[in-house]
């Protein structure tokens, strides 16, 4: 008997939660704008939600990037095309060869700008099925830079908050 896959994977329920957390604190923040003035408690409660959604960006970089390490190998590949996509963006593809015979890959990562040029002849990571060396993919980092530059935005919202109530002469 088999399972049915979800309709959701993990990454998009953490993805859900985040923006549950989000709308969960909206009635709160108007609440609160109300019965004070000085902004300082609706700083904190930005800034800690903007934390929150930053941890979870990295968790669901690390629920995605790690399961499918359990079944994969790696080994190295080299960008030989830069084809343009739909949106204008450029998809590298990328060879690599496994036990004598080689295979491409298309990233699931789009790059802009004059920097593309330089991508060709690149090497990069490339992680392959064992049991079907075709079936491949390049580790995505979009979620963990998000992550910690969200993280970073509500550490400087906290500090601001440090700022405005400790030090900032009266």
């Amino acid at each position: 008997m088999e399972k049915k896959q979800g309709s959701i994977d993990t990454e998009f329920k953490l993805l859900i939660i985040e923006l549950i957390i989000i709308f969960a604190f909206v009635p709160v923040l108007v609440w609160v704008s109300m019965i004070t003035d000085d902004g300082i408690i609706q700083s904190i409660i930005v800034s800690c939600e903007s934390i929150m959604m930053g941890i979870l960006f990295i968790i669901a970089h690390f629920k995605m990037n790690c399961k499918k390490d359990k079944n994969y190998k790696k080994c190295t590949g080299v960008i030989v095309k830069l084809p343009i996509g739909r949106s204008g963006l450029r998809y590298p593809i990328i060879s690599y060869e496994v036990d004598g015979k080689v295979y491409t890959v298309q990233s699931r990562v789009g790059h802009r700008g004059i920097a593309v040029f330089f991508f060709k002849g690149k090497k990069v990571k490339v992680y392959y099925d064992e049991s079907n060396p075709a079936v491949a993919y390049t580790k995505e980092y979009i979620s963990l830079i998000i992550g910690c530059l969200i993280i970073l935005a509500g550490s400087m919202g906290i500090s601001g908050v440090f700022y405005r109530v400790f030090l900032m002469p009266k």
